[in-house]
């Protein structure tokens, strides 16, 4: 009787356990489903390709002029040798697209980006023949350059001061003069844009050298792994790291998305425990704060102390879900004031060879360091890294608990890239 009696109840407990098990699962759906956080299909570290649909490109031409010794240019053909040399110091002038669209958006966005990499903009003028496109190129310019002022000016080919205009931005250091024009009209022998054949007599007039910056060749843009960089320069795109396209791809992401980010990470963080998570709901502002990707957060107290650090790694959860979730557990973790911290997304990992010349061959200075001992694991982001080698091991292994005495074929090594969502205020 005894016997049986424990089967039952062994049977029993077995049922109700399962029976839990299906409640609850359902209960998180269901709370899943009520909050919309499912993820995304779209990876964060793919924001900005080129779909897989898109066939034409259409002519987008950019031209900017830097200053350079060199012979003065004689006229406008001359000017547009297609070197693909993009990356130069003093640009002074730039000429764009003067409608914004999807084909031309990436292109002049891109342009931007290697202008503001490799030169210190203080001030831009930007220059259009109508107004009605100064809107769109005011709002990237600002998003990209950070420049502590830009002026827009309206003119007309009747407007006397169009060269005393420019000229006073050409001789102030870190000042940008930006044109609004199409170039393949110029390129096609139909020039009737003023303002470029003023520029180009200005160029002519400070002897300045000229890149052309451009995506014209369908057949290429058809070719395309669906990277807008492989039409601006085939080679350059082969020859780039994986790591780094998805680095640039993850700061357009942060470029596009950091304010809502941070804007649901402090109303979740400032929530008393009691209080229900606040999600963003799923619009058309929204919806790409669900891409999938990897965060890791770091809370910091008095005197820069670290009380907190912790990361979501693997789960293909959405960036936004990561985000707010480390913000909850940092509430319930931390005791102590927090003062600041950081926030930063994550690129791919890639495996290393685990050892020592490995680490000092292939570890970039920007690169983060992930170790994997059988269950146990963790990271270092690349301002956390100590400069020396062997006090980086040492700090890898103390942090993942791996034993001095582990066999080397039982760790596994990563390196990624990190883009920190920099909180401004």
């Amino acid at each position: 009787m005894l016997i049986k009696t424990k089967r039952m109840l062994k049977k029993l407990i077995v049922r109700l356990s399962i029976c839990l098990a299906v409640v609850l699962l359902c209960y998180v759906n269901v709370r899943r489903l009520d909050n919309n956080i499912y993820s995304n299909y779209e990876k964060a570290v793919d924001y900005g390709r080129v779909q897989e649909n898109k066939e034409i490109v259409h002519p987008v031409i950019t031209a900017f002029f830097y200053q350079s010794t060199g012979q003065k240019k004689k006229n406008v053909s001359t000017y547009f040798d297609r070197t693909d040399n993009y990356k130069e110091k003093n640009v002074k002038m730039v000429i764009v697209p003067k409608q914004m669209n999807d084909d031309t958006l990436p292109v002049v966005e891109k342009l931007y980006e290697e202008i503001s990499n490799n030169n210190s903009i203080k001030k831009i003028a930007l220059l259009a023949e109508n107004g009605n496109y100064t809107k769109a190129h005011s709002e990237l310019l600002r998003k990209v350059m950070k420049a502590a002022e830009l002026q827009v000016f309206v003119l007309s080919e009747s407007d006397i001061t169009v060269e005393n205009t420019v000229e006073k931005y050409l001789k102030e250091d870190g000042s940008l003069t930006v044109v609004l024009a199409d170039l393949d009209s110029d390129m096609k022998g139909v020039n009737n844009d003023f303002l470029t054949e003023e520029i180009i007599w200005l160029a002519q007039k400070y002897a300045y050298s000229v890149t052309v910056f451009d995506a014209v060749d369908t057949q290429i843009a058809k070719a395309a792994d669906k990277d807008y960089e492989t039409l601006f320069s085939p080679t350059m795109s082969k020859e780039e790291p994986l790591l780094k396209k998805q680095q640039r791809n993850l700061q357009k992401y942060v470029n596009q998305y950091k304010d809502l980010l941070l804007e649901y990470f402090k109303l979740n963080f400032s929530l008393g425990l009691e209080k229900e998570t606040i999600w963003p709901a799923k619009n058309a502002q929204t919806y790409r704060l669900y891409d999938r990707g990897a965060v890791y957060m770091r809370f910091f107290g008095e005197n820069k102390k670290e009380l907190f650090a912790r990361a979501k790694i693997g789960n293909n959860k959405g960036i936004i879900v990561s985000v707010v979730e480390l913000a909850r557990k940092a509430v319930r973790k931390i005791s102590q004031p927090i003062k600041s911290y950081k926030i930063y997304l994550l690129s791919d990992f890639e495996e290393m060879e685990p050892s020592r010349k490995s680490l000092i061959d292939d570890l970039e200075k920007d690169d983060g360091i992930y170790i994997q001992y059988k269950n146990k694991k963790a990271l270092l982001v690349y301002d956390e890294r100590p400069q020396n080698i062997d006090d980086l091991i040492k700090l890898l292994y103390v942090r993942a608990g791996v034993p001095q005495t582990a066999d080397k074929n039982d760790i596994k090594l990563f390196k990624f890239k990190t883009v920190e969502i920099e909180n401004e205020n």
